[in-house]
């Protein structure tokens, strides 16, 4: 599929094109996207597990071929619309790791499983097995399609909520006709941003306990899971402890954000991952001397956490402000005289990545000064 890469195309492969932007521009440093794919991808080797990064995060199929490239075993995804997007550019191993309900979107689920290379799907509920089963049918598929048991970790938004539960989902899956009995999923998304690592962990030991009994009791009934999977960039360091879990779905660790930059994702309190994610930005105002007003507002942001963060081109010291939907302001520290001018540039380090990245159309991919290339965020949108 063709797609319109945006006004600065003409800036690719130019010295000082980074400078050049037309912004608000999406910037992904390669460099560091490069050693976060493989920091993630050589702790899996060491922990015994596979990666299955989730696409949720980035929403790109270039990326997610990178990351197979590197050694991931395919992709999860959130969404229908991004599996189909996974699937149509080549991508294996697709989990989707949301719960697919409606009639529209189960027959589009089975039509993709048709040109689909391993399509995976989680689910919680008996009907949405009968119901899988009837458009199955109605698609004449001859093979079988894979089902995962959704298991709930305390997160309270989808998942089986006890081990009995789990146990009878998965024998109902067993017996039902074109679909089979692959794994269980068990997603802690809650734990995932615990500042502290040991009382990350601690919470998510318990939660691994109530995981290892229904797993004990689906080996019990004959059902024993291929897959165990879940895990986020906040639990990496973590679930593969509880010798459980086959493979991990974190996605975030290719860009981090503020958020994960204040978790302590390992017990050395060291942070194995560099930012490599922001929003570039020019000055557009300095009128006021205790600020000057960029073109990155409310729309240039994911904001359900906190304020972005000044991370280069910006007097130290000073910081960030939204100041409506198109404009944010970079507010001087008291006893800093260095000022900006119209026309210069700013870049800010994300809050959130995934949301942030849903409101964009592109990556535009530097190396130092340069911009190398842009990628559609090809998987962004809905439905």
């Amino acid at each position: 599929m063709q797609h319109h890469l945006g006004p600065n195309v003409p800036l690719i492969g130019i010295e000082g094109g980074r400078a050049k932007l037309s912004t608000p521009a999406l910037t992904l440093d390669l460099a560091s996207a490069q050693k976060n794919i493989q920091a993630m991808m050589g702790h899996c080797q060491r922990t015994n597990q596979s990666l299955r990064p989730h696409a949720k995060s980035h929403k790109a199929s270039a990326i997610a071929q990178r990351q197979v490239e590197a050694g991931a075993l395919g992709i999860c995804c959130a969404t229908i619309r991004e599996a189909e997007t996974m699937v149509d550019n080549g991508i294996p191993g697709v989990l989707i790791t949301s719960p697919i309900t409606s009639e529209a979107k189960i027959d589009r689920l089975v039509a993709l499983h048709q040109r689909a290379e391993n399509l995976m799907v989680v689910v919680d509920d008996s009907l949405t097995v009968a119901a899988i089963s009837t458009a199955h049918e109605k698609y004449g598929s001859h093979n079988q399609l894979a089902l995962l048991v959704d298991f709930d970790v305390g997160l309270q938004r989808t998942g089986a909520r006890d081990a009995h539960a789990a146990r009878k989902l998965a024998r109902c899956i067993s017996d039902t006709e074109g679909l089979s009995f692959i794994g269980v999923q068990a997603y802690a998304g809650h734990l995932q941003h615990i500042e502290d690592f040991d009382k990350r962990f601690k919470q998510m030991a318990g939660q691994a306990e109530r995981l290892r009994q229904a797993v004990s009791g689906l080996r019990t009934d004959g059902l024993a899971p291929k897959i165990i999977t879940g895990g986020g960039t906040g639990t990496y360091d973590i679930d593969h402890r509880f010798n459980l879990f086959t493979e991990l779905q974190a996605g975030s660790y290719l860009f981090t954000d503020i958020q994960y930059n204040a978790v302590q994702l390992s017990p050395k309190s060291t942070q194995p991952f560099e930012p490599s994610l922001l929003v570039q930005a020019s000055v557009v105002s300095t009128t006021h001397d205790s600020h000057a007003v960029i073109d990155a507002g409310l729309k240039s942001f994911a904001t359900d956490g906190p304020t972005p963060e000044l991370f280069d081109g910006a007097p130290s010291g000073a910081k960030y402000r939204f100041m409506g939907d198109e404009h944010g302001a970079v507010v001087y520290p008291a006893g800093v005289n260095e000022r900006l001018k119209v026309g210069d540039m700013v870049s800010c380090l994300v809050p959130h990545c995934d949301p942030t990245v849903n409101l964009y159309d592109h990556y535009h991919c530097i190396e130092g000064d340069r911009l190398i290339e842009i990628l559609p965020i090809d998987a962004r949108g809905n439905p």
